[in-house]
């Protein structure tokens, strides 16, 4: 009786351990749970969680590389040999960068070298950031020699010193104009097959995009981060668009997410090759039959035109909107043809009002508005979600933010287009006034970026010279709305 019991135990403990190592690998930061309890601290340092959780949030293609970046905290032989056992992709090209990015920097030498002007003194506290977090530069001695004897035994100690990167670049043409590259893609073909299906080549995963709005990239080569530059994941689209079948050798080897690695670049580098920024006298415009079969082609190799896609394309060319907007258009429309004009224009005005995008000129706005007659509902709708979701009732700003919550332009297309009277401009002036109220307070003054106020002051400005009541009346509206 005895045995049994202390069979179930060991079972219901197992189980328990399961479903716990399941709930750790869908966490997205998982030092906060460690942090929790000591069960969920036992439960991160963990190897088969660790493993879980890489491949969970990185897929087998990465996880060696973010395992890697994670450092001496997360990563060590153990992990490593769990992966491998887990069929995580290790690459020849891994092992390579290994030897690049292995060890630490100097910071006192860099310092001199910012000192000395021999390193860019712009940005000079980010520079230092890069030297002190390089990818695998404090990786532990033990972890880097187990992966460079594996790398020596599977790729048969060939060519650690090499780049895998620019051998692809070289062997897909990459130096080479566009029209030559078809034929010598083709030749060399059988080698870029060897190069992933045997040497297991994958590129490491792009850069994360950054938190803050207009915060620019500079992008250095090698890059001490490790992420793969946009130049080389343009030499990865670039080639497929030339050669579909490197998609199904990707995958082969369970790099299944090739397509959204580089969704953006293929999709709109498929648009630029139909629409040349600067077209060939030869040039003749694709009929939207043939922009739909082509982007088809990648849909069904697992790209996808999604709203974000859409309005990237839409603003790739959005000079030329008057020329070839049509084409693209009805070639999008075709494509989506499952969902309403209004549900399709819906969701791209929602990505046009994101805070991320910039809309100027109002090119795209005005052409997405010519595409229904319903954009006033449409707009309402957005608006109506966006002010609920940031909270624009709250005049003491506990939960709201402090800054406007859709850009100045749209706030101004919105007044010029739909007049001074309508409720659209009255909801836009909601925000700005509440805003402008808060900043106008000393007390507050100081709590803002002198941009932030001065689009505030610039817009308020704006509605006020347009809005002919009286403005204080008009304050009363919105206050006992």
């Amino acid at each position: 009786m005895s045995s049994l019991t202390s069979t179930k135990n060991i079972n219901i403990s197992y189980l328990n351990v399961e479903i716990k190592v399941n709930i750790f690998k869908y966490v997205n930061t998982p030092l906060n749970l460690a942090l929790s309890s000591k069960e969920w601290s036992i439960i991160a340092r963990d190897t088969y969680a660790k493993t879980e959780w890489l491949i969970q949030q990185f897929g087998k293609a990465h996880a060696f590389f973010h395992g890697i970046r994670l450092g001496p905290a997360f990563i060590n032989k153990n992990v490593c040999q769990s992966l491998f056992i887990k069929k995580a992709i290790f690459s020849r090209y891994l092992t390579q960068k290994l030897v690049i990015h292995y060890g630490l920097y100097d910071l006192k030498l860099v310092e001199l070298k910012i000192k000395n002007n021999i390193v860019d003194r712009s940005g000079a506290g980010l520079v230092l950031h890069k030297y002190r977090n390089p990818w695998a530069g404090n990786l532990p001695l033990e972890v880097f020699l187990y992966l460079l004897k594996e790398g020596a035994v599977r790729f048969e100690n060939q060519y650690q010193k090499g780049n895998d990167m620019e051998l692809f670049h070289y062997l897909s043409a990459g130096p080479n104009v566009i029209n030559y590259a078809p034929n010598i893609l083709e030749k060399n073909f059988e080698k870029i097959k060897d190069l992933i299906l045997k040497q297991r080549f994958v590129p490491f995963p792009p850069r994360p995009k950054p938190f803050q709005l207009n915060q620019k990239i500079v992008e250095e080569y090698p890059p001490k981060d490790g992420y793969e530059n946009s130049r080389q994941l343009n030499v990865i689209a670039r080639a497929i668009l030339l050669e579909s079948q490197l998609v199904g050798l990707w995958k082969e080897i369970g790099y299944n997410d090739i397509c959204s690695d580089i969704n953006d670049i293929v999709l709109e580098g498929a648009m630029l090759i139909l629409f040349p920024p600067t077209p060939p006298l030869e040039w003749i415009c694709p009929s939207v039959d043939q922009v739909v079969t082509r982007l088809n082609n990648l849909i069904e190799l697992g790209f996808d035109l999604s709203n974000k896609i859409v309005m990237n394309i839409l603003q790739l060319f959005e000079h030329r909107l008057d020329d070839i907007g049509e084409t693209i258009w009805n070639a999008f429309t075709t494509i989506r043809t499952e969902e309403t004009t209004f549900s399709f224009v819906f969701g791209l005005f929602r990505e046009a009002f994101e805070p991320t995008r910039c809309q100027r000129k109002l090119f795209i706005i005005n052409f997405l508005k010519s595409k229904t007659e319903q954009h006033d509902l449409i707009i309402k709708q957005i608006l109506e979600q966006r002010f609920n979701d940031e909270n624009i009732d709250d005049f003491e700003f506990r939960s709201r933010r402090k800054s406007l919550i859709l850009s100045p332009q749209i706030y101004e297309f919105i007044l010029n287009t739909y007049g001074n009277e309508s409720d659209l401009t009255l909801m836009c002036f909601k925000d700005i006034l509440f805003l402008k109220i808060y900043y106008d307070d000393p007390l507050n003054a100081s709590l803002a970026q002198s941009s932030t106020t001065e689009s505030i002051d610039a817009i308020y400005d704006i509605y006020k010279q347009k809005i002919p009541k009286n403005i204080e009346l008009l304050k009363h509206t919105i206050f006992h709305s």
